[in-house]
């Protein structure tokens, strides 16, 4: 990914490379972005490898994002985070 998050992603559904939706960026900070995650948590964390509580919040930084459009962020396949 070429382009920096910002405060215009927030709100964006995030996908995983195949498509499978992990939630919403609720707030993006200094590139990193804070996710609002969907119920199935398991998968999330799988995905992207967390090691986190649920409610410790899930964050994942720009380094990890394959791609960026109007309506989502896409994940690196391997779940990058």
């Amino acid at each position: 990914m070429t382009d920096p998050l910002t405060e215009s992603d927030e709100g964006k559904r995030v996908v995983s490379a195949d498509g499978e939706l992990l939630g919403e960026v609720a707030k993006v900070d200094q590139g990193v972005a804070h996710l609002e995650p969907e119920e199935d948590y398991d998968a999330i964390k799988s995905y992207l490898d967390w090691e986190s509580d649920e409610d410790e919040g899930y964050t994942f930084q720009e380094t990890a994002v394959e791609e960026v459009t109007d309506e989502k962020v896409v994940l690196k396949a391997g779940g990058e985070a």
